[in-house]
């Protein structure tokens, strides 16, 4: 039976204690909330309870039946010339910048031209609206997304459905001052209710079940019932994705959460369940993903959540057309831990529903149940920690998720030896985690400063351990976070590259090596200016530059006899403050070799767990020598000491470091949109989003009664978006090159 085994609960503090290990914070003495009973239930026997998921109804479950999309495309079952005009109608207005009312009139237009023709059909009767129109072809993303109205301060979430039903402005949660709507008159004069803030949802399973209705999508979900267990054991057994790591086979299904009355979490099998994720033909196996970007020139901070499907293969896993977005959290600022709560309220509901198995159409087969679970939650630092409910990694006493350093260890050496580690207990983690929900702001505090965990929403969900699912992205941590540490604070900063010599100085050699180098066409390019501008923006930039770094180095810093100097350069005339770290470029040279060594070992496609331990080993070596020279060092240094243990988790970093989620960012930023607050703008994104899916749905879909005009009218207007505007449309062309009888010719680069 799999259960959550909680830590022994503190001794108090007179009670005598063996010595704390390192990183082991002396535990605060158990102390119930102001609002718990004065005398604490009988530990010995707890009473267990299932945990009770918010009231939140998930994406489109209000949604009236008459709203829902059709399984089937309607326009499917109609005339070519009909399906032509339907599709020419919404083409100009989604692609074309057609208003709704030029493309209703062109579609009424081309209809009556086939009326006076005598060849347009009377059954089933054409639709004579644009939005009619774009439900008959299945092109109507708005009957995808939900529009939550969030109370303005807390940002509860009440589906269009509840906002009628308020009986005032204000947000029903207990002590909170927010409002949810605003009231105004139509035309006619009538009272309407119009929300303040939205935020736009789609249904993870209702995703799902489209992606599942797509010709060949089922065959692509990779089938692990016969895998072998813990192969990855063997130090020697070569990880070639994620479904090499041990957690592949961790989770298991349909289970259910329970909390003890003294705090402790248990996991336990209902009616038939708890079997493995991966006995299932369709376990799926999600990476969730949550990042923040600027939308607009003045400060307004977007963030999508997205969910990756690990079993499909990777050259398909990180493609828009096979990725879902849940939710985009509006600007201006990012949510607060409380708001955050709500946001991730309708995704984690659908999580858990998809844990115990939802029936799903497949195509050319039979209806099955299809499972999924949140494998891991891969997102840069501070969204880490925002997801899973962790203390920031600026916290003073538990900047690390996974053991007890505190930041005092980030500059010590201890702080770089892994085997002295003592790991945190994701029992007792979840345990403060439940105990925080319901305290006083106060005892959240204590709690969060003592064990480094808040509430979260996600703490409800079966199997979820604060720790163990979250994971380290490696671009942000190596390619930003370390690398560029030792490029602008030890190097640069250090005065590394003197300018004496004119064009024969170690900066100008620098620079010329840097812009002699001749990258493959598919290769991010390095800035010309790098010796002036020195701050690379993209982790591909910092990527490439350590690539060339022995040898750009070893160009800059060489002597006469062609030797690196066991010497530190000298400082220029003008410098204001002296470099308090050693600038002995042989001694940096030494180690930075070491960094270089570490990282072409631990970014390999292809990595086994010995050799995993030796590029750790690299790393805690150069992070040990830069101490020894006195360089200053930063948060990611520590947090590196735990990537071994990541790839055993997850399996090599190439299938689950963050590049290709910082792409969708990028394709978000080009869509148009009309610059307004209160989830608008973020409605807009949404919109684009599921309606590049759908296209591309309609695309492999089509009839085998669909003419050749109608073919050739999507092959335009998909090249004629992907030259304009790149990004989702240019990844649709590519996909319809492959699968479409009549290929699409793909704009030059």
């Amino acid at each position: 039976m799999p259960s959550v085994e909680p830590a022994t609960r503190s001794p108090s503090p007179n009670t005598h204690q063996a010595p704390t290990p390192p990183f082991q914070p002396s535990p605060p003495p158990f102390q119930p909330s102001p609002s718990a009973s004065p005398e604490p239930p009988d530990i010995r026997y707890p009473i267990f309870r299932p945990v009770v998921f918010p009231d939140t109804p998930t994406p489109g479950s209000d949604q009236e039946e008459a709203d829902q999309p059709a399984s089937v495309a309607a326009a499917f079952l109609e005339e070519p010339s009909v399906r032509l005009a339907y599709l020419e109608a919404c083409l100009a207005n989604i692609f074309g910048n057609a208003t709704i009312e030029q493309a209703t009139n062109q579609l009424n237009g081309t209809l009556n031209a086939l009326s006076i023709a005598g060849v347009l059909p009377l059954v089933p009767r054409p639709v004579r609206t644009l939005v009619s129109a774009k439900r008959r072809l299945g092109l109507d993303a708005d009957q995808y997304i939900t529009q939550y109205a969030l109370c303005t301060v807390c940002w509860k979430h009440y589906t269009p459905a509840e906002v009628l039903e308020l009986p005032s402005t204000h947000c029903i949660l207990e002590d909170c001052h927010g409002d949810v709507f605003e009231t105004y008159k139509d035309s006619k004069g009538k009272t309407k209710r119009r929300a303040l803030k939205i935020m736009p949802h789609t249904s993870i399973i209702g995703t799902l079940r489209r992606f599942f209705r797509r010709p060949g999508f089922a065959q692509m979900i990779r089938d692990s019932r016969n895998d072998i267990l813990d192969k990855n054991d063997d130090e020697n057994f070569i990880m070639r994705d994620i479904s090499d790591g041990s957690i592949w086979h961790l989770s298991r299904t349909q289970l259910s959460r329970e909390l003890g009355d003294n705090g402790r979490v248990r996991d336990v099998p209902m009616d038939g369940g708890g079997r493995k994720l991966t006995s299932h033909r369709f376990g799926l196996h999600l990476t969730m993903n949550a990042d923040w970007f600027g939308m607009l020139e003045r400060p307004h901070s977007t963030g999508p959540i997205y969910y990756c499907i690990n079993d499909l293969p990777i050259q398909e896993r990180f493609v828009q057309r096979n990725m879902l977005c849940a939710c985009i959290m509006p600007g201006p600022k990012e949510p607060t831990a409380q708001q955050l709560n709500h946001c991730m309220e309708p995704s984690t509901k659908e999580i858990a529903e998809l844990k115990k198995g939802v029936k799903m159409d497949i195509f050319g087969e039979e209806p099955q149940d299809v499972f999924a679970d949140e494998t891991l939650d891969d997102c840069d630092t501070p969204g880490a920690r925002k997801m899973c409910g962790l203390a920031s990694h600026t916290h003073r006493m538990q900047p690390c998720p996974w053991c007890h350093a505190k930041s005092t260890d980030i500059n010590k050496l201890e702080g770089y030896e892994p085997d002295s580690f003592v790991k945190k207990d994701d029992s007792e983690l979840l345990r403060q985690s439940f105990i925080s929900k319901d305290a006083h702001p106060l005892r959240q505090t204590q709690i969060l400063d003592d064990y480094g965990i808040r509430w979260c929403v996600k703490s409800l969900l079966p199997e979820w351990l604060p720790t163990r699912k979250c994971a380290l992205d490696f671009m942000h941590n190596i390619f930003l976070g370390i690398i560029g540490h030792l490029f602008v604070k030890a190097l640069f900063a250090g005065y590394m590259f003197s300018a004496a010599g004119g064009a024969h100085s170690s900066k100008q050699r620098f620079e010329d090596l840097v812009n002699s180098v001749q990258w493959p066409s598919h290769v991010t390019r390095l800035p010309k200016n790098l010796g002036e501008n020195q701050s690379l923006k993209k982790a591909d930039e910092w990527r490439r530059l350590l690539h060339i770094t022995p040898v750009l180095l070893w160009w800059a810093w060489k002597d006469g006899a062609d030797e690196i100097p066991n010497s530190e350069p000298p400082l220029p005339s003008n410098t204001k403050s002296k470099p308090t770290h050693s600038r002995n470029r042989r001694s940096l040279y030494s180690a930075i070799l070491k960094l270089c060594a570490a990282v072409r070992i631990l970014a390999s496609r292809t990595i086994s767990m010995a050799q995993a331990r030796s590029g750790q080993e690299f790393l805690a070596q150069y992070c040990k020598q830069l101490l020894r020279l006195r360089v200053p060092l930063v948060i990611n240094h520590h947090l590196s000491m735990h990537f071994a243990e990541m790839i055993k988790l997850f399996g090599p970093v190439y299938g689950w470091w963050l590049f290709a989620f910082e792409r969708l960012n990028g394709m978000f930023e080009k869509v148009n949109h009309n610059g307004h607050d209160g989830g608008r703008m973020e409605l807009t994104l949404m919109r684009s989003w599921v309606q590049t899916q759908l296209l591309y749905e309609l695309l492999i879909s089509l009839p085998p009664s669909a003419h050749d005009l109608e073919r050739q009218l999507l092959d335009r207007y998909i090249v004629s978006e992907a030259r304009s505007r790149g990004s989702m449309m240019t990844q649709i062309a590519i996909a319809r090159s492959k699968t479409a009888i009549q290929n699409v010719q793909l704009p030059r680069q």
